[in-house]
């Protein structure tokens, strides 16, 4: 759900190119071009996005993106992200014809009512006191080595109470076919440190054991892209480009956990989830933008494989329509998303065959579905609108719908029941660009 918010807050930034080809569940917007600041001068990007999940997750998330022109063509970039989330977060479990009770994170027992809660019946378990904070600082300096060659360089620091995350990244640009053609080539890498609340669980654990002898995990990845913008006509833009990463270390979610069912469909007992130690993405991203003089139009397509066997192909149309003399505009977006499940998606183990594979997870987010985003966005210049304020005022609203795919054939008692819920989520974003 983070990387979905974060995603959304980028794009409003015009930061969604890179991101694009992150892998994320939930893609962001097409990216938009932000015109360059005059020398010497900052151009802040700011925005405060408000996340809600029907039933579950909230957050909040203020971003603001400085950038400022240096000597000889430098750019000096800086980002600040905060954001806080709050709610209840599915465990993994599956919903019971009778109550479930569970320990809090930090619980080690089911008997202790002060780091327990329980589930009603039918209802899909979740942990209702959720809550996490996470502070990122990045930045980014582009340099030109010649007129047509230029290159940048990144990093970025991430912190929350059980993560800790740093990555660097260099890219360079190079120009051909006087400047109609250009060819881009990036890496990042990344490394994170994992503390989970209470410890970290022995992976395919018996749950009630609450065996978190794990100690502190960590990860690391590596990604590149290679890239091409090509420049087709006066009003014609096409974009291209090849993305692959490589994680390696502790991937997996030490707060989920797997329903134990006998065939009955009583709930017997849970096991902590197993997820390989590596995972390599792989995308292909194609991007063609249109323009008019009062309206232009952004169709991109997209196709992530993976080797946990998850595919999965997303297509957005965006559009832009000025209003006026042109100091106002809307912009209506339409993104359709399906994936298939990973090969380990296991959405409950039959009773007596717990430990019989290597690997199982029942986290949603790896099994099959699909997903449906619309939104709107309207966007004014202020600049000889109001006296003494300059910059661009925006306003987004997406609604978000994602519904399971995967036939889950349930024994006795659980049919009938909802055992995987449709999530539906509304994203707001206030943006100020001056």
């Amino acid at each position: 759900m983070r990387r979905r918010l974060i995603a959304a807050s980028c794009a409003l930034l015009g930061a969604g190119g890179a991101r694009a080809q992150s892998g994320d569940t939930v893609p962001p917007s097409t990216p938009s071009i932000a015109t360059p600041a005059p020398s010497d001068e900052w151009q802040i990007d700011s925005a405060l996005a408000y996340y809600h999940e029907d039933g579950r997750i909230r957050a909040i998330e203020p971003v603001v993106d400085v950038a400022k022109n240096l000597a000889n063509g430098q750019v000096l970039g800086l980002n600040l992200t905060f954001d806080s989330l709050s709610g209840s977060s599915p465990n993994g479990a599956l919903p019971s014809r009778t109550a479930q009770t569970f320990a809090s994170p930090s619980g080690t027992s089911l008997t202790d009512p002060k780091k327990t809660y329980t589930t009603a019946p039918g209802q899909l378990p979740v942990d209702p006191n959720y809550s996490d904070d996470r502070l990122a600082a990045g930045a980014s300096w582009q340099i030109p080595i010649t007129r047509v060659t230029q290159t940048t360089f990144g990093g970025k620091l991430s912190y929350e109470h059980d993560f800790f995350s740093i990555s660097g990244n260099a890219a360079i640009a190079q120009d051909f076919n006087d400047k109609n053609t250009t060819l881009n080539v990036g890496l990042n890498e990344e490394y994170d440190s994992i503390r989970p609340i209470g410890g970290t669980p022995i992976a395919g654990s018996d749950y009630s054991s609450f065996d978190k002898n794990g100690g502190d995990k960590t990860k690391n990845g590596i990604s590149g892209l290679l890239g091409v913008t090509q420049v087709m006509t006066r009003s014609w833009l096409a974009i291209f480009n090849l993305a692959a990463d490589r994680f390696t270390g502790y991937l997996n979610d030490p707060y989920k956990i797997i329903s134990v069912v006998d065939g009955a469909g009583n709930t017997t007992g849970y096991q902590y989830e197993s997820r390989p130690d590596h995972r390599t993405r792989k995308s292909a991203y194609l991007e063609n933008r249109v323009g008019w003089d009062r309206a232009s139009t952004a169709l991109s397509l997209r196709y992530m494989s993976d080797d946990w066997h998850i595919h999965s192909e997303t297509a957005q149309l965006q559009g832009r329509l000025w209003l006026a003399d042109q100091d106002k505009y809307v912009e209506p977006t339409l993104r359709w998303y399906k994936q298939t499940a990973a090969y380990f998606y296991t959405p409950f183990i039959p009773a007596g065959e717990q430990g019989s594979t290597s690997y199982a997870s029942a986290d949603s987010r790896l099994g099959e579905f699909h997903a449906l985003t619309v939104g709107l966005k309207y966007g004014e210049k202020l600049a000889g609108q109001h006296p003494g304020i300059n910059g661009e005022f925006s306003a987004r609203i997406e609604y978000y719908q994602q519904i399971s795919d995967g036939h889950l054939d349930a024994p006795g008692s659980l049919q009938g029941l909802d055992l995987v819920p449709k999530l539906k989520a509304v994203l707001v974003q206030i943006g100020w660009r001056f």
